[in-house]
């Protein structure tokens, strides 16, 4: 072998990984569930390989030194919803991997135009003392109304993440058994709009209550996912932040799969699954590496797995179908990411808002925010010129993100169409700078001058980070009756099983979707455990085990 100093740029030096190999199980994508899903099966004893196209495992899981040089953002996942209940988190004890989440007691804020403002709380009772001050009526209902909303979410949607989707007709068979599964079946009939205002009816509590409940992607206006507005209220009263970043949740998930004798291949992007006599054979990368496998996961969208990576003799006609015609999130996000020299404070009438992990800004009313996603809906970037959405101050639960000392991290976001006439290129500019300064009409302290740092993504630059997100798809496709439960991706699909044999589905655009709640990972692994008959070192949470119990026996 030439010395490194003798190499050409055509010198081979050494072989990082043989030209053909053979493992029990090969899974496409490094995201979140590929390595949840990873972890689980090497453990089994499988010998069990994670193939990543990019440098950099972990997907929506990022930190990086967006604000170069020196600060550090979550571009993609920061709130994570489930970690009461996701259960990877238990089952590997992460935390001996230094994996640590914040949960504040302020959730969510919301700052109106004329300095009021209104808070939402992991107390409850923090919650309606903000909501009095709009309205006694919706403070007392609200309190109600999470206390349903919570055994709703513990005992029927939460367990229902982590085990395969029913049919429509055996869903309303198991929820018939209950109070609280009857209700989750009256709501699945409402839209979020419907929802909102047949509970509550001051309009500033209507306009944030809406927000988080179509925030990620749920359409205003459609019925047919109504179940989903509890969990999106409850769960985004619990939201929690990764100390030290997103990214490490995906760096202890990498050190289990190791530490059980699994392997990860990065840099390596797949070009085609291996079908032999209609069963999977394992999979060829892009430099005409070839890994031989009888069990294949995919973490990619239909479009990608069915429609590219497979030769099309071999893919049923209902799934070629479902590729071609698949949705992509109807929406995305525009990102401004700032460093700065403060903290922002915002012109309002409560100091607390300041310390809240989320504050939404730019709607004053339920009107406009309805006229919001609208517009997103119809391909426009705002209704009237307004520009509004979510702030995050990243640093101010988790000072580890700046490596210069004395510094403010944060970003906000709002909902954009995926796509804009001439392409995203020619608006980006515009419409961060936008965005940005409707975020510092709200504050006393945040002008240019302070800002030391900034970045702005827009759709096209969440699908070049991560070519599964398209159109910047962060699901990997759209919440919709059609795309969701039984039928994510598709109902020949169900627990992540594929009518190709050895062929298995574990990402966001699997049941039961995306935001990092590790549904589709889990799902995936016990399935292929059951499938190879290989015992299970892990058991259902009992949350799960209980469900399983009153709905489905």
């Amino acid at each position: 072998m030439k010395k490194s100093f003798d190499a050409t740029p055509d010198t081979k030096l050494f072989d990082e990984f043989p030209k053909e190999s053979n493992f029990d199980v090969v899974i496409i994508g490094g995201g979140p569930n590929g390595l949840i899903a990873a972890a689980y099966l090497a453990g089994t004893g499988l010998k069990t390989l994670v193939v990543e196209r990019r440098h950099e495992i972990g997907g929506g899981l990022a930190t990086e030194e967006t604000l170069f040089p020196g600060f550090y953002t979550n571009p993609h996942a920061i709130y994570h919803l489930m970690v009461d209940y996701i259960p990877v988190l238990k089952d590997f004890n992460l935390t001996n991997h230094g994996v640590t989440f914040v949960k504040p007691n302020l959730q969510t804020a919301q700052v109106f135009g004329d300095g009021s403002s209104l808070v939402l709380c992991r107390q409850v009772e923090d919650t309606k003392d903000s909501m009095a001050k709009f309205s006694p009526k919706d403070a007392r209902h609200f309190g109600t109304l999470m206390r349903t909303w919570h055994k709703m979410v513990e005992g029927i949607l939460a367990p229902g993440t982590y085990l395969p989707p029913l049919s429509p007709i055996d869903m309303i068979e198991a929820l018939g058994k209950t109070e609280y599964g009857v209700e989750a079946l009256r709501l699945t009939e409402m839209s979020p709009m419907e929802i909102i205002e047949e509970n509550f009816t001051d309009d500033r509590i209507k306009t944030l209550m809406l927000y988080m409940s179509c925030m990620w992607g749920l359409n205003p206006r459609d019925s047919g996912l109504g179940f989903l507005v509890p969990l999106l209220i409850e769960r985004g009263l619990n939201k929690a932040q990764c100390y030290g970043g997103s990214h490490k949740l995906a760096g202890a998930l990498s050190r289990e799969i190791h530490k059980a004798g699994g392997l990860i291949l990065d840099n390596a992007e797949v070009t085609n699954i291996i079908i032999e006599d209609g069963h999977v054979a394992g999979i060829v990368c892009g430099d005409d590496r070839v890994i031989k496998a009888p069990v294949v996961l995919s973490s990619l969208p239909p479009p990608l797995t069915f429609g590219k990576l497979i030769d099309q003799d071999y893919v049923p006609d209902d799934l070629k179908e479902n590729a071609q015609h698949w949705e992509w999130d109807p929406w995305s996000f525009l990102t401004v990411a700032v460093a700065t020299k403060d903290k922002p404070q915002y012109k309002c009438d409560d100091p607390w808002v300041n310390d809240a992990l989320m504050v939404v800004l730019g709607f004053d009313s339920y009107d406009q925010l309805v006229e919001h996603f609208d517009a997103v809906l119809s391909g426009k970037v705002s209704a009237n010129g307004e520009m509004g959405g979510h702030v995050t101050v990243e640093t101010t639960y988790d000072p580890t993100l700046p490596r210069v000392p004395g510094h403010e991290i944060g970003f906000i976001q709002c909902h954009v169409p995926n796509e804009l006439q001439g392409g995203w290129q020619d608006h980006k500019e515009r419409v961060g700078g936008e965005l940005l300064r409707s975020w510092q009409r709200y504050t006393h302290n945040f002008s240019d001058e302070s800002i030391v740092s900034k970045s702005i993504e827009d759709p096209k630059d969440i699908e070049t980070r991560i070519a599964s997100m398209v159109k910047g798809s962060i699901k990997h496709g759209d919440y919709n009756p059609l795309q969701m439960g039984v039928f994510r991706p598709h109902d020949s699909c169900v627990g992540g099983r594929s009518p190709i044999e050895g062929l298995y589905l574990c990402g966001a655009s699997s049941y039961p979707g995306g935001l990092i709640i590790g549904g589709p990972g889990y799902i995936a692994a016990n399935t292929v455990a059951e499938d190879l008959d290989i015992n299970k070192w892990w058991q259902l949470p009992k949350f799960v085990s209980k469900y399983k119990e009153i709905y489905l026996t």
